[in-house]
């Protein structure tokens, strides 16, 4: 039974991280391409920066 609630909390866990994401996303995509500039991304570096996959050069803005 305890690998049951285990499985229900890691599943709502993820759960709460992926919405958590999408909003961040949704957010950042609310901003003007100025704010994301002073921010140090563009606009086609949201989701990789969310989702943490951004490229090396982008790290040092983060």
């Amino acid at each position: 039974m305890s690998g049951f609630f285990s499985a229900l909390a890691h599943g709502a866990s993820a759960l709460f991280n992926r919405l958590e994401r999408r909003s961040a996303v949704k957010t950042l995509n609310e901003l003007d391409d100025r704010a994301l500039r002073d921010i140090g991304i563009t606009r086609s570096q949201i989701e990789d920066a969310v989702y943490g996959q951004f490229k090396t050069e982008l790290s040092r803005y983060l």
